[in-house]
């Protein structure tokens, strides 16, 4: 049978089917960096990108898909305890969601770290916490196998080795061979708090991994620029989008809107990514939370659920660090002493059902306005979906605003099409318990048994009018194609790889990139389990250090002789990178003129 999934993959592409050994790829002195792709090559999710080096075999994230079909990276072909170290770029699901796993399946060395930002590795434990229960609950009662337990989360957290920004020799952050000088960098992304780009360089060559990539958040710093590469390894999310709409004219009209369903006691839902995304919510309302009149205040209930509580408070820990915060909110939180900018001055967060039952019964017995901003951003696990349930049961009218990207088989994706279709009615059927015994009385909710589950498990159909919802565009923590096209100018690459994309976007992007990047020979869209293999050609010689070069020193202890060494090697490689990358010389020719002042100085 053919393999229709991925057609460049053998037929009998088993659970030990080895994508270097098949490609036959290894890396060496000429080809010092080879990077496979696990996961996030046409699909944004479950980001998770292997680079391998003479001495070392590192992944870049493990993410996880958040709609259907396959959940966790593909892993075939690697063998227990193979993976020395993870660089992990920020601390959303699609990216560090599948750690577990490796973990589960003893994929780790025993001593491999997780490499991330303060922040990513504090927001990465909480994400993971979350996403267990999400998983148990979609295993529970099923024939699909739990992957991965609550020890394998606790043993994931412990991996965790924070650094900030910046970078350094490999070896010094992971128990690697120090033979080769490979060093990695850690510049901010500016997607969400602690976001980076990573970049791994090894004989004298560079891959850059963007990561998700930002600069629309008015919180966070400015995006780093990110060193020249031979391959660049690129998201593509909203590669189809020229520019995304005034940020500036989204956050007001996001604003304007819900003071009009206050003006009209609409109640509001704002299904939101609990980080990134809903401290931008909160923000917004925050900052303008003042120009209510006195009886819409009393009138407002802000409410913020589940895990974006958590992620908020963590926030809250960085407000004054402008290494990770935006200048002008540290300056704003040292010159007011409000701790907590983004709270507004009255809010709710519920910690039971009980509480949440509370808050929609007094929208109907007081006439208060609950403004409820809840995770999941999609509406696939979380409280929000649960909320719309419940809006659909209580409400005659109401707010939904979808204010991000709706991944494909989402709720959130079924939400946003039958609106884009103008139908007259929403429908969908979700996975989402009452916050009592039962939903309320109501003929626009009701338990169903899915057609494809055999009867097995109860899922909730809903309906409600299609003009609860509102698209608001221009929030979006992604770059649009002209910040896409930004960053990889400043890489400068020979090569480009886009990953973490649909389809249809990585078809728009490509062109755009092949045209607009000088010097790019080559503009791809990533294959599953393909070797990218980075590298001169096999006559190229290697760099050499003289003795006389090592005895100057003046270091006389053996060990710190060959450190010494060491630092020395990541320096020349490093000069060789940027040499190669900064002035458009061949391997041969940078290497001919390091030989030339090695032995000047001789």
């Amino acid at each position: 049978m053919a393999n229709t999934t991925h057609p460049w993959l053998p037929e009998d592409a088993d659970e030990n089917f080895d994508p270097l050994d098949h490609a036959d790829v290894t890396p060496s002195p000429d080809t010092p960096l080879v990077v496979t792709l696990r996961g996030g090559d046409r699909e944004v999710g479950r980001s998770c990108y292997q680079v391998d080096t003479q001495h070392g075999r590192y992944l870049v994230d493990c993410g996880l898909n958040q709609g259907t079909g396959e959940k966790f990276p593909d892993f075939r072909g690697l063998q227990p305890q193979s993976i020395d170290a993870v660089f992990l770029t920020h601390a959303h699901v699609d990216h560090c969601g599948g750690l577990p796993v490796l973990e589960n399946r003893n994929l780790l060395a025993d001593e491999a770290p997780i490499i991330a930002t303060p922040p990513t590795a504090s927001i990465a434990s909480l994400m993971l916490e979350d996403s267990l229960k999400i998983h148990r609950r979609e295993t529970n009662g099923s024939q699909t196998i739990q992957q991965f337990t609550s020890r394998d989360v606790a043993e994931v957290c412990d991996r965790f080795q924070t650094v900030d920004y910046g970078g350094g020799r490999i070896e010094g952050v992971a128990p690697v061979s120090d033979v080769e000088p490979a060093i990695f960098q850690f510049g901010n992304a500016a997607h969400l708090l602690g976001s980076a780009w990573v970049m791994i360089q090894t004989g004298g060559y560079r891959v850059c991994f963007s990561g998700d990539l930002g600069g629309r958040a008015t919180h966070l710093p400015d995006m780093s620029p990110p060193p020249e590469s031979d391959l660049l390894m690129l998201e593509s999310t909203y590669g189809d989008t020229h520019s995304h709409p005034s940020l500036s004219g989204a956050r007001t009209g996001l604003w304007t809107d819900i003071e009009r369903a206050i003006q009209t006691r609409e109640p509001v839902l704002i299904p939101t990514f609990a980080i990134g995304r809903a401290q931008t919510i909160l923000l917004i309302i925050a900052e303008r939370f003042h120009t209510l009149s006195t009886d819409l205040r009393d009138r407002l209930e802000i409410v913020l659920d589940g895990m974006a509580v958590e992620g908020t408070e963590i926030y809250h820990q960085y407000v004054d660090d402008e290494t990770y915060v935006d200048e002008s909110l540290v300056n704003r939180v040292t010159e007011s002493g409000q701790t907590e900018p983004f709270f507004p001055e009255s809010i709710t967060t519920p910690e039971t059902d009980q509480d949440r039952q509370e808050i929609l019964s007094r929208a109907v017995r007081d006439d208060t306005v609950p403004v409820i901003i809840s995770p999941s951003g999609m509406l696939t696990g979380g409280n929000s979906p649960r909320y719309l349930a419940e809006f659909a049961a209580r409400f005659g009218t109401a707010s939904v605003f979808l204010t991000g990207y709706q991944a494909a088989n989402t709720t959130g994706r079924i939400l946003q099409s039958q609106y884009q279709a103008d139908q007259e009615a929403i429908s969908a059927i979700i996975d989402a318990t009452p916050f009592g015994t039962d939903w309320p009385n109501s003929t626009d909710v009701q338990w169903v048994h899915p057609e494809n589950d055999n009867g097995s498990e109860l899922k909730t159909r809903l309906s409600f009018p299609a003009d609860w919802i509102s698209l608001v565009d221009g929030l979006s923590g992604h770059a649009a194609q002209s910040g896409l096209l930004s960053f990889a100018r400043t890489v400068g690459p020979d090569t480009i790889a886009l990953i973490h994309g649909p389809d249809y976007a990585q078809e728009r992007l490509g062109p755009h990139l092949a045209e607009n990047v000088t010097g790019v020979k080559q503009v791809t869209r990533s294959r599953r389990l393909s070797p990218v293999a980075v590298g001169a050609d096999s006559d190229v010689d290697t760099a050499a250090i003289s003795p006389e070069e090592i005895d100057s020193t003046g270091y006389t202890d053996l060990e710190d002789q060959i450190d010494h060494l060491y630092d020395l090697l990541s320096q020349l490689d490093g000069e060789v990178a940027a040499a190669r990358n900064e002035a458009g010389l061949s391997e041969a020719e940078i290497r001919e003129i390091v030989r030339d002042e090695i032995e000047t100085e001789e």
